[in-house]
């Protein structure tokens, strides 16, 4: 491995003992100049371009660690130095930076599979469920799989929970949009809604908030009810626990929250260690005062009353995501029976005359390869990619595949159909609490990573906490859920997080952030009654298919939204929030001027103009009895196909209470095992 690139430079305060930063760089022994009546090291720290021989390191560990000047405290005494003491420190600095350089899993190269090569079941898609699958099929030894991921390795920002955001817009994410009908999401460039999607093993599993929520027996109940036998609360929490192990030493002292967790799967679930632990205390307390009561863990309670609130557990462990990648697929490295490929995008599935599916055809890093399966096709391509795929193969609605000149083999009017989402409508409140962030510390929690993977890097940027809750105490199920974002004063990042939205809307929304605490509460109606759709633009496997998600388009969900808005907003009245001066801004918004402010009216208009997405597209693929509003069967066979199955998202019949990655996972670990009692118990 070669040398890590390095350059450190340091200011001593004698009297803090901190470590501070300076100026420029020297990569030799720094030099040493004068500044008023004390000597301090120019240079600046540049943690950059770690690069082994084998091209196996990151390109660069950490963009944000320029430090800005403006956190040297000129006031403090200054120390001189022979250059002995600052050449220590930048060793220890780069020891610890070349501790984060890391070799690559061994991922089979473009030749590894030479085209027109047989495997017994090809699985599309290395997401949240797909991982899961080809972990669980390579666990028979004499069945080889093959894994095709049409992005690459993540990168280390995946690992580095506090960075997800850097993957968005890049080439880990899809960056899917959806379409504008020039009357919604008028708050929003465009009048469109961005669609991050993770497009690298692991999926979106490893560019999301690691919120690991199951959602509630009334889900799944629901499911149940469609016609899919296989999919009671008993069996689905069952398939939860196989793949759960809850590392929560606080939380396993809990008998009952210990019963209801797994313990030995793959998964680890835990509770990030946050920088606002005894804020995030105060803001469950002011939930609770409303009636959304404070509970330890949200996974193991029914819900009753009107909501429950609590911290929230996580996709992750010592520091670092646990994404699927991580749990399924680094521990089948070994494999022989299992191979991966990357950069490795599915254009279509080979279906013969009699509507049998037997391999697919593949673009691997631009080479035109054909790979065939002599039991089984998997589509886990997630909520988008899998019906786009179907269409592109000649599955799905007749009428449509036609106007884009795509021979229809099996007509399924329900791909693409039925989509759902949970929206997200931003609630901005100010207050005087938490106050300005100090800088240094912040940069020291950076170096506190490198050493132990503590700080605020090792945490969400999301608060850790959510509240579930409804309009109805009698209801057995959540209508709303709430996460939370805190902006200190001054913050930079407030307006980057509100990239997404209008000028105009971004300027109103961090119009006092210079001296006040911007909490921006995120509500997000569970389960909508609109439906949205996904369908081909053309017949280019290499175009993106049109999202028409139609947020609020039943008036239903406008009143929710209204509803929900008003429980989050009247937090405001509880004794925190009142200790703070809490306040709620008006938002620019052209088309809202004319409504009372705070009135209903005004929320209505700013839940059509505001809403986005929290990233849980579901139901592209609908599971049912019905060909006629379905996609696949109780065992997730695709209707009218033969040996093709859909383990993603896109079958979920109605979208669950909470985030929905944890029920992804569950469903790849449900489909697994019914593609082993499939062929494990013929002989």
């Amino acid at each position: 491995m070669e040398d890590v690139s390095l350059e450190f430079g340091l200011k001593i305060n004698r009297s803090k003992t901190k470590v501070m930063i300076v100026d420029r760089m020297n990569n030799n022994l720094p030099e040493v100049s004068k500044i008023a009546n004390c000597e301090v090291v120019q240079s600046y720290v540049y943690l950059g371009a770690l690069v082994s021989n084998n091209g196996g390191c990151i390109d660069e560990i950490k963009r944000r660690m320029a430090i800005s000047r403006s956190a040297m405290d000129k006031d403090n005494a200054c120390t001189t130095t022979t250059g002995a003491a600052p050449h220590l420190f930048a060793t220890a600095i780069q020891f610890l930076a070349a501790t984060q350089c890391y070799t690559p899993d061994k991922i089979c190269p473009d030749d590894a599979a030479p085209d027109l090569e047989t495997f017994d079941f090809i699985v599309v898609g290395a997401g949240s469920a797909g991982s899961v699958v080809a972990n669980r099929l390579s666990e028979i030894s004499h069945w080889n799989v093959l894994l095709l991921e049409a992005g690459p390795e993540p990168p280390i920002e995946s690992d580095i929970p506090s960075l997800d955001v850097e993957m968005y817009q890049s080439k880990y994410d899809w960056q899917y949009v959806t379409k504008s009908d020039g009357v919604r999401h008028q708050g929003l460039q465009n009048g469109t809604v961005r669609w991050p999607r993770g497009k690298m093993l692991g999926g979106s599993s490893s560019i999301n908030a690691m919120f690991y929520v199951r959602g509630n027996d009334h889900d799944f109940q629901s499911w149940f009810d469609e016609g899919n036998p296989s999919w009671s609360p008993e069996t689905v929490n069952t398939y939860f626990k196989k793949a759960e192990n809850l590392q929560d030493m606080r939380l396993n002292e809990d008998l009952e929250i210990y019963e209801a967790y797994g313990h030995d799967g793959p998964l680890i679930i835990n509770t990030f260690n946050t920088s606002y632990a005894e804020l995030t205390e105060k803001i469950l307390d002011s939930w609770d005062s409303i009636g959304v009561k404070k509970i330890p863990d949200i996974n193991a309670v029914k819900f009753h009353g009107y909501g429950l609130s609590a911290i929230s557990r996580a996709t992750a462990a010592n520091g670092e995501r646990q994404s699927t990648y991580r749990a399924y697929l680094k521990t089948a490295n070994s494999r022989l029976n299992l191979k991966v490929i990357t950069n490795a995008f599915v254009t279509k599935i080979l279906l013969d005359d009699n509507a049998q599916a037997y391999g697919v055809e593949v673009d691997v890093n631009g080479k035109q390869k054909r790979f065939f399966a002599d039991l089984e096709v998997i589509l886990s391509a997630g909520s988008i990619n899998t019906p786009h795929l179907l269409m592109l193969s000649g599955i799905g609605p007749a009428e449509h595949l036609f106007s884009k000149n795509i021979l229809c083999k099996v007509d399924l009017p329900y791909v693409g159909q039925n989509l759902q989402d949970h929206p997200y409508v931003p609630i901005p409140i100010y207050g005087d609490e938490p106050g300005t962030e100090n800088i240094a510390e912040k940069m020291f929690d950076v170096l506190k990573y490198l050493h132990n993977k503590t700080g605020y890097l090792a945490h969400e940027n999301i608060v850790n906490l959510s509240a579930f809750f409804s309009r109805y105490k009698h209801l057995d199920y959540p209508e709303f859920q709430s996460h939370l974002l805190i902006f200190r004063p001054n913050s930079s990042d407030a307006r980057t997080y509100l990239s997404t939205y209008n000028d105009d809307v971004v300027d109103s929304f961090t119009k006092y952030i210079s001296d006040k605490a911007l909490y921006i509460f995120a509500l997000h109606i569970l389960h909508p009654f609109s439906r949205g759709m996904i369908y081909l633009n053309t017949s280019n496997p290499y175009d993106y298919p049109i999202i028409d998600a139609n947020y609020l388009g039943d008036n239903r969900d406008i009143q929710s939204s209204v509803d929900g808005i008003k429980i989050v907003t009247s937090l405001i009245n509880t004794p925190f929030f009142k200790s703070i001066n809490a306040f709620i801004p008006k938002i620019d918004l052209p088309h809202c001027v004319e409504y009372e402010f705070l009135s209903d009216l005004y929320w209505k208009c700013y839940s059509i103009h505001m809403t986005q997405t929290v990233y849980h597209p579901i139901s592209t693929a609908r599971m049912g009895p019905d060909p006629r509003n379905s996609v696949v069967n109780n065992f997730l066979k695709v209707h009218g196909v033969k040996n093709l199955r859909v383990i993603d998202a896109s079958i979920m019949p109605f979208e669950t209470s909470g985030n929905t990655n944890a029920p992804t996972i569950m469903i790849g670990e449900m489909g697994s095992d019914m593609i082993k009692a499939d062929y494990l118990t013929k002989k």
